[in-house]
């Protein structure tokens, strides 16, 4: 909530630049192009993520089939394997033990099912 109100009144400061006449803010000449450049670039600074805030991963699902890179490797390369190429097209079940042997870091990911807990 915090950052939607510090977005709208910052455009809202942005635009009062442009519709007040008797104090010049800026020398470059009014016009549309530059309000939406200014005021697109303002709020992509603010709704852009950066890397700081990035999620970490789980130490205890690293390199196991719950890792989220094996998944999004895994992911991709289903989609792009079964996409129609042509006349041909591969099932997923052809496609998956290509993907997982290229996707695949730890024994463990290529695996089938769950391993057995003693």
């Amino acid at each position: 909530m915090l950052r939607s109100n510090t977005l709208l009144l910052l455009a809202l400061t942005s635009t009062s630049a442009y519709t007040n006449p008797q104090k010049p803010i800026h020398q470059t000449p009014v016009n549309r192009a530059t309000f939406l450049g200014t005021t697109a670039a303002t709020c992509l600074t603010f709704l852009t993520a950066s890397p700081a805030n990035a999620k970490e991963v789980d130490a205890s699902v690293k390199g196991t089939k719950a890792d989220p890179a094996f998944q999004a490797c895994l992911s991709t390369c289903l989609y792009e394997c079964t996409k129609p190429k042509g006349s041909e097209q591969k099932s997923r079940a052809e496609c998956i033990p290509e993907c997982k042997a290229k996707c695949a870091s730890t024994k463990e990911q290529l695996l089938l099912g769950d391993p057995k807990k003693n």
